[in-house]
């Protein structure tokens, strides 16, 4: 999972985005690293979805 979320952030960095846009996909990012604490399937749910949706092209939700 750490590593997982390591490659999303790195992922997020990369992109040719607003700096507003950035700081967004960052925040989702932290919020699933804090169910990370709590509930790891769930966090694990919510990370795949937002790579599915980077992938995609579609801006994750939150």
């Amino acid at each position: 999972m750490a590593e997982r979320l390591k490659q999303a952030h790195a992922r997020v960095s990369a992109l040719n985005v607003s700096a507003e846009a950035k700081t967004a996909l960052t925040r989702q990012l932290l919020i699933v690293t804090e169910t990370a604490k709590r509930d790891l399937p769930e966090a694990a749910r919510r990370l795949s979805r937002f790579v599915r949706d980077l992938d995609e092209g579609r801006p994750p939700a939150e």
